[in-house]
């Protein structure tokens, strides 16, 4: 089995998509790693054990030839400014404010 250190903003799932094509093989990434639950913030100093086959092998070679982690965890930065500055307020005509 391998392991692999979590990037930064990666969740449980981000990682279950990277290594397995699915988010359907993140039960089996808990499985693996006994300490860790869906809510549980990744850190990127602690190891994960992989090592399964992967669920859609397309997808993890996608992501493998273009190098790319995908990260989607929200940063406690992006919450803050999420609860705090958000709707109408502060939103810009044509840019995040389009009438069609």
């Amino acid at each position: 089995m391998e392991t692999i250190k979590p990037q930064e903003n990666q969740n449980i799932f981000d990682v279950s998509i990277q290594e397995y094509g699915s988010i359907e093989k993140v039960f089996d990434l808990l499985d693996d790693n006994d300490r860790f639950n869906l809510t549980e913030d990744l850190s990127v100093y602690e190891d994960l054990k992989i090592g399964r086959e992967a669920f859609k092998k397309d997808i993890v070679e996608y992501y493998n030839t273009r190098n790319l982690k995908p990260a989607t965890a929200i940063t406690e930065e992006e919450q803050y400014l999420l609860d705090n500055f958000s709707g109408i307020d502060y939103m810009i005509i044509e840019d995040d404010f389009i009438i069609y």
